[in-house]
């Protein structure tokens, strides 16, 4: 018996040192770790379903901006080619008007030479 006591020993003596609590610590925070993560992509999913209508209702919003946006562009383009047009107009009426003064000019200087004054009118 002296010999399989002496194997009991050796092998006592060489084995790890392993506490049964120590083991049942790590299974349980590995069975709490896996859990708590589950319940977290639980939770991650769930909350990506409910917010899935939220970028849609975005979407909306945005594209009703866009339309006001687009109505006002196409109302200030419209504003900005009567404002072109209408300067266009003045400038030719401008030219018109210099025209018929250096016309007038004209005539009186036409008209002083005439009549022999000399120097310019009061």
């Amino acid at each position: 018996m002296r010999a399989m006591t002496a194997v009991r020993t050796h092998k006592l003596a060489t084995a790890r040192l392993e506490f049964s609590a120590d083991r049942r610590l790590r299974s349980g925070l590995h069975v709490t770790t896996v859990a708590a993560l589950v319940v977290l992509a639980l939770a991650l999913g769930a909350r990506f379903y409910l917010d899935g209508d939220a970028p849609a209702s975005r979407l909306a919003a945005m594209q009703r901006e866009n339309a006001t946006l687009r109505a006002d562009l196409a109302r200030v383009r419209t504003e900005l080619e009567l404002e072109r047009s209408a300067h266009a107009a003045v400038a030719g009426q401008v030219a018109e008007l210099n025209e018929r003064a250096g016309q007038l000019k004209a005539q009186v200087d036409f008209f002083n030479t005439q009549s022999g004054r000399s120097g310019k009118p009061r």
